[in-house]
């Protein structure tokens, strides 16, 4: 792709990112919380996922949302720090995980064979159980263990690989996507991208942004996805906002972004009409 092809790439997609969220100036307090459980008010939003060459869309990562009834839109801090320190992290796993999982259903209903990812917790690695677990998850869905991909942030994959190793395993041979998260940041698991533990790599943001105009991000960026595909992982780049960082993802052969660039998380029931919109420019 080059620069300008980009830059059409980037005007095509400007009006339809104005969806913002709200972060409430802090943390909310526990019982407000509860209530938002009670009343169904936490919800997943969906973040497209597009292939770079062909502008297709492939799937959509579920980021939790707070649909407050005062506040409007609330993004994660507002919630999820306190929901961690209460151990409240699993049932707010299992509720996002259930929504996400009946909303990729509708759009294959919908005629849009999409993939959902889902962020997990280091904590479910500890789950022996874990991959039968999400396989009668998607069975009651009406969904088969490839229309989802598990998402696992580097840093908590190398903090807990030895529980990692076998899980991921498991969750491959199942046939689930499993897509190392924020790849980058961290370090020590360059000699572990193996297709029988990981389907892809979504490269963190801090080594997107900025990257065609920073030769050592650029380096930086090239060796990450020379390593997947060596190892014949599908790559994302993430957080892609500008023309130039996309141009660059293009060149060095990344297969798909995540970004403002294309559209900011929208609500289930927004992905099917703004993919109708994506495809008609």
């Amino acid at each position: 792709m080059t620069p300008s092809q980009a830059a059409g790439f980037l005007a095509q997609t400007e009006h339809l990112t104005g969806h913002a969220t709200s972060d409430s100036g802090g943390a909310m307090p526990i019982d407000e919380i509860w209530k938002a459980l009670v009343n169904d008010q936490l919800v997943p939003y969906f973040q497209p996922i597009v292939d770079i060459r062909d502008r297709r869309v492939i799937g959509a990562e579920a980021l939790a949302r707070w649909r407050h009834p005062a506040l409007g839109v609330l993004s994660p801090i507002t919630f999820v720090p306190v929901m961690e320190e209460r151990g409240m992290i699993r049932e707010l796993t299992e509720l996002i995980l259930e929504k996400s999982l009946y909303a990729c259903r509708d759009w294959l209903d919908q005629g849009q064979a999409l993939q959902v990812s889902i962020n997990l917790s280091a904590q479910l690695l500890a789950d022996p159980q874990l991959a039968g677990h999400l396989a009668q998850k998607t069975r009651l869905a009406g969904l088969q263990p490839a229309n989802l991909t598990l998402e696992f942030s580097e840093s908590t994959l190398r903090q807990h690989w030895a529980m990692a190793d076998t899980q991921l395993q498991a969750l491959r041979q199942a046939g689930f996507g499993v897509m190392v998260d924020e790849f980058g940041i961290g370090t020590g698991l360059t000699d572990k991208l193996l297709s029988s533990h990981f389907s892809g790599l979504k490269i963190d943001r801090a080594f997107v942004h900025g990257a065609g105009d920073n030769q050592h991000l650029r380096a930086i960026l090239g060796e990450a996805l020379a390593l997947a595909q060596a190892g014949g992982l599908s790559t994302v780049g993430m957080g892609v906002e500008d023309a130039t960082d996309l141009s660059v993802l293009s060149e060095l052969g990344c297969h798909a972004v995540q970004g403002y660039i294309c559209a900011a998380p929208l609500p289930a029931s927004g992905l099917i009409p703004w993919i109708s919109q994506w495809e008609k420019r």
